[in-house]
């Protein structure tokens, strides 16, 4: 049997159009109309699509920031999307500045 080398994806690829060719290509696997070979093609172009957007995924995570609340001078108080830790929260309630009511 010969080693399917998969496709790198397009370097214009948005998360989308992956998340779209991964459902076209489980369709094809689906419709069990491919040979051995064409299927494990498929199988690997949806694998680097499937890297490609946990990729994605993981840099806009890195970019998203919780808002936690608004001072009273109208500076957001954030923190990053993995800080969950209570001691984000207590910092929170110590800050005099911090208008609860808006």
């Amino acid at each position: 049997m010969a080693r399917i080398k998969p496709d790198r994806p397009d370097e214009n690829l948005t998360f989308e159009s992956a998340m779209s060719q991964i459902d076209q290509i489980v369709r094809k696997l689906e419709g069990n109309s491919l040979g051995l070979d064409a299927a494990l093609g498929e199988y690997a172009k949806a694998v680097e699509h499937v890297q490609f957007c946990q990729q994605q995924l993981a840099g806009a995570r890195r970019k998203i920031e919780k808002l936690r609340g608004i001072t009273k001078s109208g500076q957001a108080v954030t923190e990053t999307w993995e800080d969950d830790s209570e001691d984000a929260d207590e910092d929170l309630e110590d800050d005099e500045d911090i208008d609860e009511d808006e």
